[in-house]
């Protein structure tokens, strides 16, 4: 298919929401230095993009990638000129640990050939595209907290909360936490709170209610965090009218 007929077929970009997991499609931005809360495969879905890590000195040059799996918390710099996909995976289901270069060899392909069939298609099935490999998270009670919090993430104000629920100590379900999930319980909800920001958008709230449905204090902090872990503000974001899934 030619340039110009992907391009409409993606619109002017797209943001899918799942359980846990999320995912943009559209142009590359202009995305600041930033480090994601979820492991992240970037995908170049037309041409290469540049990117380094800016924590690891001996990765801090650019490279050249048509895919790349971006760690958890790892602070990086994006440049892309084409359409791209990010696709952010479910910190609990889905084992970044087993992913290789085998799953990414030709990602980009295989993620594009879908949204060619399916230009609606969901995060789901993008990662059953890619073949990510899953996890069953070890601790019940870790488990039963995680579940409550992808309901309700706004209910949970402290770690003490969370750790009434697991009836631990605040310190054991925090090491228990980090453990079984791969971030620390902080981050997990804030992960969760964006899926809930999405959610108000798409209904048309703006992004104060949002932020303060969600359990942020103002949208000033959600702004200030959503900077911190896209590269790019929540209101330059929509001024781009992208569709939102969520």
């Amino acid at each position: 298919m030619p340039r110009g007929d992907f391009q409409k077929t993606l619109g002017k970009g797209r943001v899918c929401v799942g359980r846990a997991r999320a995912a943009y499609l559209g142009p590359g931005l202009d995305l600041a230095p930033h480090r994601n809360l979820a492991v992240t495969i970037a995908l170049g879905l037309e041409q290469p993009f540049s990117l380094r890590f800016l924590q690891e000195p001996s990765n801090a040059r650019w490279r050249r990638c048509q895919a790349a799996l971006i760690p958890s918390g790892q602070v990086h710099h994006l440049r892309a000129t084409g359409l791209m996909a990010f696709i952010y995976l479910d910190p609990l289901t889905d084992d970044h640990r087993r992913l290789s270069s085998r799953h990414l060899a030709g990602a980009e392909q295989r993620v594009r050939e879908l949204l060619l069939q399916r230009p609606a298609a969901t995060v789901d099935e993008m990662c059953a595209a890619l073949g990510v490999p899953g996890r069953i998270i070890g601790d019940a009670r870790v488990a039963k907290v995680v579940r409550e919090l992808e309901a309700k993430p706004e209910h949970f104000q402290t770690i003490a909360d969370a750790a009434s629920k697991a009836e631990l100590s605040p310190a054991r379900f925090r090491a228990l936490f980090q453990q079984h999930v791969g971030l620390p319980f902080r981050r997990y909800r804030l992960w969760r709170r964006m899926a809930v920001v999405a959610s108000h958008v798409r209904r048309g709230n703006s992004l104060t209610q949002a932020a303060l449905a969600a359990g942020f204090s103002s949208s000033a902090h959600l702004s200030s965090t959503f900077l911190d872990m896209f590269g790019i503000s929540p209101s330059a974001l929509l001024a781009l009218d992208i569709q939102i899934d969520a």
